[in-house]
Parts: C-alpha cells; structure tokens; sequence
C-alpha cells in the first residue's frame, strides 16, 4: 500500500486519495513498456550487428581454418608447421628466385626435416635456373649424402603457392577477406581441402621439369627487370612466349590467361611482326636467342615474405 502511495509511511498511518496514486502507477508502468518497446525494437538492428561480428570470427578462426593476418603470423605459423613435419613437405613457390639470408637459413632448417626422413619437393618458377644463389642452394640441398636429399621442378608460368605438411595441413594465400594484407594467409586443416591442394601440387609437379640446381648454360645471367639492352618485349608477352617454349598449346595458353583464342592469336602475330618471322617455330628461336629470355618477371615478388620453405 505505501508503494502504491495509499498510506503514508509517517508515524501516524493516513490514508490517501487513491485516484492520484492511481495515475501515478499507471504512468509508472506505461514507461516501463514503453522501455521494453524499445528494446524489442532494437534488437533487429542488435542482432544484425551480432551476426556479422559472429561470422567474421568464424570465417578466421574456424574449426577448419584459421586466418593468419599478416607476414609475421605467416611466417611464425609456417615455422611451427615445417618444424612438426613426420612425412612429407611439399611447396609451390611462385616467387623466383630466393633472396640471400632466406636461402642461408633455409638450408639448415631443411637439412632437420631431411635428416628426420621427411620428404621435400619443391617446385619453383623456369627463372630460378638463371638465378645462381638459389641454384646454389638446389644444389647443395639436392646433392645430400645424410638422409633424403631434397627434390626440386621448375615450371613455366604461373602456378598458386602453397605448402602442404604430412597432407594434414597447408597453409595458403588469402582469396577472400576484403581488405587484407598483401601476403595473408590461411592454415587449412580440412583433409577434403588439403586432398584436392595436394592433388593440385601433384599435377604441377608432373608438368615441372626436375631440377638439381644447374644454371643454364648461357653467356650472362639476368635476373632483373631492368638494365638489359635490346629487350623488346613487355612482361605479358614474355609470359606468352614462355609457354611456348613449353609447348603448351594456345587453347590451353589462352585458358591459363584469361583471354578468348582470337585475342591471343592476335598477340602471337604482334610477337612474329616483332621478331619479322613467320612462324611459331620462328618466333620460337628468335626468342630463345634474344636477351629477352633472360629477364625474370618474378624478382620484384622477392620483397615479400618468405615462407618457411625455401
């Protein structure tokens, strides 16, 4: 009755006119729906905000994968990875050729996974055989005596890096989250995914040509994209005509692309103008004799992270 304002609470008990005390309840509750109100109305747009916060975090840490946001947690995250590995290593390194310090320290973290019994393949872009720090390297690693000896491809072209341990675990670029750092990546455990990335590593390495670090036998050795003279080629065209040197057909060079067949006939005929020749096999050796096939496209990709696989 106090609480509804029907009796004072002074020493003496009186009683009040109820209509006031009345009125005031009723406001009382009124505000209290109207409160409740709001927060009903509220919660779509709180939930909205819920959710996406909700799928963010499963998208980079799920039970599957986890995202890893920058070139330090790649590299820290590798390490761990490469340093657990029982069976089997296998790397795609689209990068060419390796830096300095990335290949000293390379050589005794691998020879450990190699001493261990662990097998290492690693395939590398064509540009790597006229790079003579990482033939160095190829060859050190792939002339052991003690344990495995390490196995190397080179490829034309471009393929996706990746590196797959034990075929538990592989670790990849980022393709999905808006807005990430150049080189962030994801650890993959799924074994469906890791499967169909293994498969994938195991048809390039076929295509590869084997490696044991020669360099090739040429006059002068470029690495660079700049201070060659007589280069008349752009850095698509040099991609064309590398894959003609590997014979690829040109359904297949236009698929790999992007481009309609027309489109990369109409390339072809440029290079042959360039050149003054008349055929693919013209085209072929003229470039197989220019100074443009000794520059690699890839050596500004050596200003990014390594990853723990040389």
């Amino acid at each position: 009755m106090i609480a509804w304002n029907l009796i004072s609470d002074d020493p003496r008990t009186v009683a009040r006119d109820p209509q006031p005390a009345y009125r005031n309840m009723v406001s009382l509750v009124l505000d209290e729906v109207r409160r409740g109100i709001d927060r009903v109305a509220a919660m779509p747009e709180s939930s909205r905000d819920l959710i996406q916060e909700y799928r963010a975090v499963q998208l980079r840490a799920s039970g599957s994968s986890v995202y890893l946001a920058d070139p330090q947690t790649v590299n820290a995250r590798l390490q761990d990875v490469v340093g657990d590995a029982r069976r089997e290593i296998l790397a795609a390194q689209p990068g060419g050729p390796r830096k300095r310090e990335v290949l000293e320290g390379a050589v005794s973290r691998d020879s450990h996974a190699l001493d261990r019994g662990v097998e290492l393949r690693t395939i590398y872009r064509d540009t790597v055989r006229d790079h003579a720090l990482t033939a160095e390297y190829a060859r050190t690693m792939a002339a052991r005596t003690g344990g495995r000896p390490a196995q190397y491809r080179t490829v034309v072209g471009d393929f996706e890096r990746m590196v797959i341990v034990d075929r538990e675990q592989a670790v990849v670029p980022d393709h999905i989250v808006e807005g990430s750092a150049p080189h962030a990546a994801w650890l993959v455990t799924d074994p469906a995914v890791v499967a169909v990335l293994a498969q994938v590593f195991e048809a390039e390495w076929r295509r590869g040509q084997p490696w044991s670090g020669e360099l090739r036998a040429r006059g002068g050795v470029v690495d660079t994209v700049s201070g060659t003279g007589g280069v008349r080629t752009n850095a698509r065209q040099r991609v064309i005509l590398r894959y003609l040197c590997a014979e690829e057909s040109q359904p297949s060079i236009a698929r790999k692309l992007e481009v309609s067949k027309r489109a990369l006939e109409t390339e072809i005929a440029e290079l042959k103008a360039l050149w003054g020749v008349h055929t693919l096999n013209g085209l072929v050796f003229q470039y197989a004799l220019s100074p443009d096939r000794l520059i690699d496209d890839s050596a500004a990709a050596e200003d990014g992270p390594e990853t723990a696989v040389a």
